[in-house]
């Protein structure tokens, strides 16, 4: 993984709604492109309670991914996503060495703990490598 970007900073109004806390509250918010083979699979934009997760920045991402982390630390009680295809942002195709006109899965997920939120992240991932099969036998 390539940690690109990992602060703290004050939620907007944008933002509150997604993770569901007041806009003006610390957040801390990490960008982190995972590879395979040195190729590109994931664009994670992700945003985390501190309450729920105090040391989340302290934490080295090219050693264990954020979702193992928070897992480990703040285990959640409810989780909402959505999937869809869309296009990146210029800078998650940038960062995925992909064009701004290649199609990507994008998933949104937000996960709450028993009393507090805990994360909500954008995770893009190229379209063209990867592919969703399924096999069902009645």
């Amino acid at each position: 993984a390539e940690l690109q970007l990992a602060q703290k900073e004050r939620v907007s109004a944008g933002l509150s709604a997604r993770i569901g806390l007041a806009v003006g509250a610390p957040v801390f918010h990490t960008l982190i492109v995972h590879f395979e083979d040195g190729v590109a699979l994931q664009c994670e934009d992700r945003y985390v309670n501190p309450v729920a997760a105090p040391d989340y920045l302290r934490c080295d991402f090219t050693q264990v991914t954020p979702t193992q982390y928070l897992l480990r630390v703040a285990p959640f009680w409810e989780a909402q996503y959505s999937i869809e295809a869309a296009l990146p942002t210029a800078r998650e195709a940038r960062l995925l060495g992909i064009g701004r006109e290649d199609p990507c899965l994008v998933v949104q997920r937000r996960t709450v703990g028993k009393e507090v939120p805990i994360t909500t992240a954008r995770l893009v991932h190229p379209g063209t490598r990867y592919l969703l099969q399924g096999e069902f036998k009645p």
